[in-house]
């Protein structure tokens, strides 16, 4: 059980943040649950978990929390003797007053069969329907009811003759009685996802090993069938020698198109896939129009091997087509945390927020479900399987979320992230040129527009879809396992995801230079998407570079942020490093008045100088190789 510490700390659970109440809590119980789907009511919210009842047999079970995430009853159904298995994530779905879900039952003389469970408005049990009763393997992982009344199981199947599964579908009427099944596919489908579309015919995702060509592992598999059960069009879209598991979100979006998430492998080592997440849009004709991956690097305890890991696990559409996803990732190893990213129409990142429960110490937490609350908020579902340094006891406890309509939680996002910004121009330019500089950006949202008193725009800067600690910055990153490199690659632009800022922007932008020779003092501002700004200043040369006068190449070297207050964060590319072979590489620190304040010895990709005891002011880092020096500067706070 739960320790006295623990129950006390839960009553301030929930805050009111912004007019809206949230909270983040794990949802105490003594039989372990793995939660599958939840709904929003007026009171507050019912999320269903897979558990055991007090036979110790497998069932599933329906839990009620009021709007401040304090548990209030839980429904167990199932039986004495039979296993009853919930259907795949947001398998429990609303209809008006009345709510219905579909799972499996694994019998004691191992038979399989489907069933649907239809419930009334308080969730009392209204009618039971046990299908598919014979000795065939299958298995139910969701369920649609239509306009029409009927309802739509979609799961899996076996054929003893064919050595075979394939992915099943089944029909029956309001009360769920059966009307027909059919299945679908050449080798190892199933349907994990089922939606109604607006043309009135069924679209299911799911998984497949042959589609569009026989692959060596697991696609992404999309059906659409008329309500009849023929087919309108099979697609499979994956990575074709790695396996991605199947589909674990459909939507249809507001132009009658359709959007699917999941998972992409991008390679595999020591039999272990390595996953960026994944959306594909594809058109109600079943073509593929867009496809967009998000991916995020971490480390092991101690700044150990890099891996990577991001899943995408549900996605909701706003009216004006912005898109919600929730996923699940890595912090640090074992830090795994559940997410949710605001997305415009296309897949752009206009912010991004990671949950745990508990403490930062907490790992091995997942999210699955999500609905968009009455007070314009989200609630998040999902469990935890390693909750018992915590006190909890079973380690493996149901994990509400909460949250606001920007992603804060009360717990882990706790306040708007400040707007900040910064942009490196060299001290000296070419006139009347075009340069690549970065831009540095963290704040409430994206899209984030630059504006220059020269007036140059840059519009439509949003969140670069690659997330990496500022261990790792700018830089070329690779990953081993067992001593082999399996993956690299060179990183132009990022979200860092630990900034002293917060999550932040490093890209590439095109600026233009002045037309005239001289000094130029320009302000800079930066616009978020609600309309907040902040202007800096910054101050440079432009050059005749036509007159063949030598002028400052952009420094490769890369430093920030600036301002600072703590420590200062270079990354130095490879090319610095190998014009330095006579001396070791150092740092040269400078106040304003020219004094050497600090040196260091630096290397190749990240370095940390600490400048915590600074006092405020301007300062000048220079680092000299044996061709050249680059000069930077930065501003202490």
């Amino acid at each position: 059980m739960k320790r006295i510490l623990i129950a006390i700390l839960s009553i301030f659970a929930s805050i009111v943040v912004n007019s809206q109440i949230v909270f983040n809590s794990i949802i105490e119980d003594t039989v372990a649950h793995i939660t599958g789907g939840v709904i929003a009511l007026d009171t507050g919210y019912v999320f269903l978990t897979g558990t055991n009842n007090e036979s110790f047999v497998r069932c599933f079970a329906l839990t009620f929390i009021n709007e401040e995430g304090d548990k209030q009853w839980k429904k167990v159904y199932g039986s004495d003797t039979d296993e009853y298995w919930e259907g795949w994530d947001n398998c429990l779905k609303e209809d008006g007053n009345s709510y219905y879900m579909s799972g499996s039952i694994y019998t004691t003389e191992s038979e399989l069969r489907a069933f649907i469970c239809q419930f009334d408005s308080t969730f009392n049990l209204t009618h039971t329907s046990v299908l598919l009763q014979d000795t065939t393997w299958k298995r139910s992982f969701n369920i649609i009811k239509t306009h029409s009344n009927d309802f739509y199981i979609t799961g899996q199947i076996e054929d003893v003759e064919a050595e075979d599964a394939y992915l099943l579908l089944v029909k029956t009427d309001s009360v769920g009685s059966f009307i027909w099944k059919k299945s679908f596919g050449q080798r190892y489908e199933f349907g994990g996802q089922i939606i109604e579309t607006s043309d009135n015919n069924i679209l299911i995702g799911g998984g497949t090993y042959s589609f569009p060509t026989s692959a060596n592992d697991q696609d992404w598999y999309l059906l659409k069938v008329y309500t009849a059960g023929s087919v309108i069009w099979q697609k499979g879209f994956g990575n074709g020698s790695i396996g991605d598991g199947g589909t674990t979100g459909i939507i249809e979006t507001q132009d009658s198109n359709y959007i699917a998430c999941g998972a992409y492998p991008v390679f595999e080592a020591a039999m272990d896939n390595y996953y960026d997440g994944c959306l594909r849009k594809v058109s109600k004709d079943g073509d593929l129009l867009w496809t967009k991956y998000y991916r995020r690097y971490s480390f092991y305890p101690t700044v150990g091997p890099t891996t990577m890991l991001l899943t995408i696990s549900s996605i909701i559409e706003y009216s004006n087509g912005d898109l919600i996803i929730i996923g699940n990732s890595y912090e640090s190893y074992p830090r795994h945390r559940g997410f949710m990213m605001k997305l415009d129409s296309v897949g752009n990142i206009k912010w991004n927020r990671l949950y745990y429960a508990e403490s930062e110490s907490s790992a091995w937490q997942y999210l699955n479900s999500i609905k968009p609350t009455n007070d314009g908020g989200f609630i998040l579902a999902g469990y935890g399987d390693h909750y018992e340094d915590f006190g909890y006891d079973p380690r493996q406890q149901a994990w509400l979320v909460k949250t606001d309509s920007l992603g804060l939680d009360g717990l882990c996002n706790t306040q708007i992230p400040e707007l900040n910004f910064d942009i490196e121009i060299p001290e000296t330019v070419c006139k009347n040129d075009t340069i690549q500089v970065y831009v540095y950006i963290a704040g409430k949202s994206a899209p984030y527009t630059v504006e220059f008193s020269t007036g140059q725009v840059i519009d439509s800067i949003f969140y670069p879809p690659l997330f990496v600690p500022v261990e790792i910055g700018l830089s070329e990153t690779s990953i081993e396992v067992g001593g082999i490199e399996y993956f690299s690659e060179v990183i132009t632009e990022a979200t860092l995801s630990n900034h002293e800022w917060g999550q932040c922007i490093a890209k590439p932008v095109d600026f233009y230079t002045p037309q005239f020779y001289g000094t130029h003092n320009i302000d800079i501002t930066v616009t978020d998407a609600y309309g907040e700004s902040k202007t800096i200043s910054k101050m440079f040369f432009a050059n005749n570079c036509d007159d063949n006068i030598e002028t400052e190449n952009i420094c490769p070297v890369k430093l920030y942020p600036n301002p600072v207050k703590d420590k200062l964060y270079l990354d130095i590319p490879q090319l610095v490093v190998e014009r330095s072979r006579n001396h070791q590489l150092k740092a040269n620190v400078y106040n304003s008045s020219g004094q050497l304040v600090k040196i260091c010895s630096v290397h190749k990709v990240l370095n940390v100088v600490e400048v915590a005891d600074f006092a405020s002011g301007n300062y000048i880092i220079k680092i000299t190789t044996d061709e050249e020096t680059f000069s930077l500067g930065f501003e202490k706070q």
